[in-house]
């Protein structure tokens, strides 16, 4: 019979009127307000504390029990007549009776410790019979003692010296009174909801109360002499019964432990904590032993300890899971562990795919997303959806849509109690943050290798390859095709895995044409179009061949030159809807920057010089305007002879809210490996800031994503004019200067830490004020470091410089160091910024 748990003890709400059923004390009792006693208000009272009352209350001998470390005293109506008028009732011990407190005190603290209960003779206060008082422990729910209960018991049952006998453990008196605790006792335990039973020390029950009998599913009226404590099918629990409990009730008179009960009806399993302890029918050599047992229902605490447990192993795996195998792998591994044993599916879908990925144990699969089965519903309706044995929950995005589902499945049908939602939110929680961080880093490095082939491009041939086959890959897209104006009004075509069918659609097309792509190219316009029907609202008329070969949301990316004119349209889409968020158009932004700068490059770049002194001269900052309350000055010249081109950048980024990053940097090397490298770091890092990565987690996922191929210094800063701050990460830059009005340039101490390339750890973040009026200067070394010149002269020389223009405007400043410290032979890079409030 064991495996299973007790049911719930009586509502908060039954209590008062069992209370107030125990006579004119009992009413005074439950009408009582505690909250200003020891005990605190009734509805806190521990269950030991609220039994213990219930059967002094309805005793028909005296009783009297003091509880807590105060020795608060209750007792029942049979005991007043031994209080000689005296009102003690909720009152500590000691303040009850200071007079007889030193002779109390001591016995109620040895019965406390675990020595043996005492008999003591007493004279009533008015006239009867002498009585002899019973100290007895009552056990708490912590499985120790919390108070004591004495018990009245008519005559002197003292020993031949005239003083108190010491019984031993579980010792019972024999008479008539006794006989009706005993069975005032029954009748008690007759209405616990606990579970309660009474066996012999080999585990055979000689009683199981009503509760008990529910609890495990005994039939009513079926006996329970063939019933042993130790039955049932779990050979482990036997052995804690009989290597565990008994010996340890035998031994200690009491014990505590944690097992489980079987129901014998479905041999369903129930979680309980036992409280076993010992009684005896006398205390004679005849006497017989008895094992007694309560045992609540621990079931929930032990299904969520359990549970809790899971998700920590979950959140672990998945925190150290660098890509979605991992992931995959990870949840698979240890979320069956969260929802007991069920077995568990994870389907996750690409931005704009038409199809989820279903993976189980080492198998994986395609699922249509408009099949009408419990997975893609879920990611389709984006909404928990219940199955029969099934329950399928969305993993979404930031902003609440659904990218992915989580499938979870019983072999018996699933209720709402099984799977609570706070779970299933908390687990889908998780996994769809592991499976954003997998996609970020799978969209950075796919931009990286994009950055990477473009920067080895040699030819417009080239160039307009890699774009038509590595871009789409970059934004999970399909169908790519580019726009370039020719002579007069023609516009040429490239397409890369485009249906001859819709590519002659786009036949003899012309600058004027009203069609998406042209319109890009001939206003600069970025053109998104989430469905058709938007399609049919902005180009109202227009034939659709696009949707007709499958596309949902499509866009049209102009390419600028160095003029900001167009001078090129690239267009792409995705054969499901997908809502373009702000992370996304970021990653846009950067693939027509990088479309942008590479066919400049190649355009007007013939040879190796031409090549890296172009691509020197189209470094440019990635935001569009100036954030209010800045003014910003840039600058960047080359080495001397051109040849000699080194590593170095400088790049804005527009934040949320008016806020800028800043981003210097310098690779080292020179000629078209530097160049290279500085793109694709570049590109990298302006690509991480607008995706919101932390700026301290910038440069270790830099390293994740790239390795150590190569070395070199950057300055990382975002700059809050509203909140009037700053915040700087610096891997073996130079330190940028800051000047405050009325005071001399300073520079901006940080955390050391590695150069670029080696940094594996997160970067300490400086944050400083930044107010109207303050002047912000970032470089690389090239301004300050010459061959005949200590470094720190050089330093003091752009301090000096910066402190004589300080008054002037950004731009004056920056010409000004530029103009004063020149003369380098390596790249020089500036940065300039006041805040103007």
């Amino acid at each position: 019979m064991t495996d299973s748990p007790s049911p719930a003890t009586p509502a908060d709400d039954v209590w008062p009127g069992l209370l107030a059923a125990g006579g004119e004390t009992g009413a005074r009792i439950a009408a009582r307000d505690w909250s200003g006693t020891p005990l605190g208000p009734l509805s806190r009272w521990p269950q030991s504390l609220r039994t213990a009352v219930t059967l002094c209350l309805h005793s028909p001998a005296p009783m009297l029990l003091w509880w807590g470390a105060q020795r608060v005293v209750l007792h029942n109506d049979a005991y007043r007549p031994l209080l000689d008028g005296a009102d003690v009732l909720g009152r500590p011990g000691a303040q009850a009776w200071p007079q007889r407190w030193d002779v109390l005190g001591p016995l109620l603290d040895g019965v406390l410790a675990g020595r043996p209960a005492t008999w003591t003779p007493e004279q009533p206060a008015g006239p009867g019979a002498p009585v002899t008082l019973a100290y007895g422990p009552v056990v708490d729910e912590s499985g120790r003692p919390g108070g004591v209960l004495t018990t009245v018991v008519p005559g002197d049952r003292t020993d031949r010296t005239g003083g108190s006998r010491v019984v031993a453990p579980g010792e019972r008196a024999v008479g008539r009174a006794a006989q009706a605790e005993l069975r005032l006792f029954q009748a008690l335990v007759e209405r616990s909801g606990d579970f309660i039973a009474v066996a012999t020390p080999d585990g055979r029950a000689v009683y199981l109360n009503p509760a008990g009998r529910e609890l495990i599913g005994l039939a009513d009226g079926a006996s329970v002499a063939d019933l042993r404590l130790v039955d049932g099918d779990s050979p482990r629990v036997r052995d804690v019964w009989r290597q565990e409990l008994i010996p340890a009730a035998l031994r200690d008179g009491q014990h505590r432990a944690e097992s489980r009960l079987v129901r014998l009806d479905t041999g369903a399993r129930f979680d309980v904590d036992h409280q076993t302890f010992t009684v005896s029918t006398g205390d004679g050599p005849d006497s017989t032993a008895f094992v007694a047992t309560v045992a609540r229902d621990v079931s929930d605490r032990k299904r969520a300890l359990r549970q809790a447990e899971a998700l920590s192993r979950l959140a672990g795996g998945l925190s150290t899971a660098r890509d979605r195998t991992a992931i995959v792998a990870a949840v698979l591994r240890t979320v069956p562990a969260v929802f007991d044993g069920a077995t568990v599916r994870m389907a996750t879908a690409a931005p704009g795919g038409p199809a989820l990925r279903v993976c189980a144990g080492t198998d994986t699969t395609d699922l249509d997303l408009a099949a009408d089965l419990p997975l893609a519903r879920a990611v389709r309706e984006n909404r928990v959806v219940r199955d029969g044995t099934a329950v399928c929950v969305p993993l979404r995005y930031g902003d609440g849509a659904a990218f992915g589902a989580l499938e979870v499945r019983r072999t018996e049908p699933v209720a709402d109690s099984d799977h609570p939602q706070s779970l299933l939110d908390a687990v889908a929680g998780l996994c769809g943050q592991a499976l954003q961080r997998a996609e970020l880093v799978d969209s950075t490095q796919a931009m990286a290798d994009f950055a990477a082939r473009l920067s080895v491009t040699r030819s417009t041939a080239e160039a307009i390859e890699v774009i038509l086959t590595a871009a789409p890959i970059a934004v999970g897209a399909v169908l790519p095709g580019l726009a370039m104006r020719e002579e007069g009004r023609r516009v040429r075509l490239w397409y890369a895995g485009v249906p001859s069918s819709l590519s002659a659609t786009f036949r003899d097309l012309t600058i004027d044409d009203p069609r998406p792509i042209a319109t890009a190219l001939r206003t600069g316009e970025r053109i998104v179009l989430t469905d058709r029907a938007e399609f049919a609202r902005r180009f109202p008329g227009l034939p659709d061949p696009v949707g007709a070969h499958g596309l949902v949301t499509t866009v049209a990316l102009p390419l600028l030159d160095a003029r900001r004119r167009p001078i090129a349209a690239l267009g792409f889409g995705w054969r499901r809807e997908r809502p373009l968020r702000a992370g996304d158009l970021a990653l846009l932004d950067t693939v027509a920057d990088l479309c942008e700068q590479t066919l400049e490059r190649v355009r007007l770049a013939a040879a190796e010089h031409n090549l890296v002194t172009r691509l020197a001269g189209r470094l440019r900052t990635s935001n569009r305007t100036t954030p209010a309350g800045l003014r910003v000055a840039t600058r960047y010249t080359p080495a001397m002879s051109g040849l000699h081109l080194g590593g170095d950048w400088h790049d804005l980024v527009d934040l949320d809210g008016d806020g800028l990053a800043v981003v210097v940097g310098d690779v080292v090397g020179h000629r078209v490996e530097a160049a290279a490298d500085m793109a694709q770091l570049r590109t990298m890092i302006n690509t991480l800031i607008r995706l919101g990565v932390p700026l301290g987690e910038v440069f270790p996922r830099l390293t994740d994503l790239l390795g150590v191929g190569f070395l070199g210094t950057c300055l990382a800063m975002t700059v809050d004019p509203v909140a009037g701050r700053v915040r700087v990460a610096r891997v073996g830059h130079p330190h940028p200067v800051l000047v405050r009005p009325g005071q001399p340039p300073r520079r901006v101490d940080t955390a050391s830490a590695l150069p670029l390339g080696l940094v594996r750890e997160a970067v300490p973040v400086t944050t400083l004020p930044f107010g109207p009026g303050d002047l912000l200067v970032a470089y690389t070394d090239g301004l300050v470091e010459r061959r005949n010149r200590a470094y720190d002269e050089g330093v003091a020389a752009l301090h000096a410089v910066v402190d004589a223009y300080r008054d002037a405007p950004v731009e004056a400043i920056a010409d000004a160091v530029m103009a004063e410290l020149a003369g380098s032979e390596d790249d020089q890079a500036l940065v300039v910024i006041r805040h103007v409030g």
